[in-house]
């Protein structure tokens, strides 16, 4: 009897314990988060991000050495450049709410204005790394990968997730 009550306080004291160890503070702002509480990607976490597209990639679509160095080339490029915008959309979530909670209608506009074109320029950012990725594909490759993107499209779930990447 003794034995089976010891267990079981001390199953009960691990899994509280645990989850404590878990448990996250609502509403915490840690300078390594991004956005909704996502740990922002560090370079050895990006290229090993990269290196499974690329595999998973590869495996679709058959690429070549050279085509699996110009990608690889092509998501780091675009990883780096990305990089000052990231700050920038930290900065303006930042912004963005506390003009909705102290701001005027017209200063809420404005911040509003300049989201949406910050919104434009990344639609037309990832239209041109697209772009460049066909560039690297041979037309079979392009087809594929065309399939994949418009079975991608037909997946979300209207909210916009799954839109990142290169939809592989």
């Amino acid at each position: 009897m003794k034995k089976r009550i010891i267990v079981s306080t001390v199953l009960i004291g691990t899994l509280i314990s645990g989850g404590i160890a878990m448990a996250k503070p609502y509403g915490s702002n840690y300078s390594n988060q991004g956005f909704r509480g996502q740990e922002v990607m560090t370079e050895e976490q990006h290229q090993q991000y990269v290196e499974s597209r690329l595999e998973r990639i590869d495996i679709i679509l058959d690429l070549n050495d050279d085509q699996e160095k110009k990608i690889k080339t092509l998501c780091n490029d675009q990883w780096q450049d990305r990089q000052p915008m990231r700050e920038k959309m930290r900065d303006g979530r930042d912004e963005r709410r506390s003009t909705m909670r102290n701001g005027d209608e017209a200063t809420i506009r404005s911040t509003l204005t300049q989201r949406a074109d910050f919104h434009a320029d990344r639609i037309i950012e990832r239209a041109q790394v697209k772009k460049e990725l066909y560039a690297i594909l041979t037309p079979e490759q392009q087809e594929k990968a065309e399939q994949l993107w418009e079975t991608r499209d037909n997946n979300r779930n209207g909210n916009g997730r799954h839109a990142r990447g290169f939809g592989f």
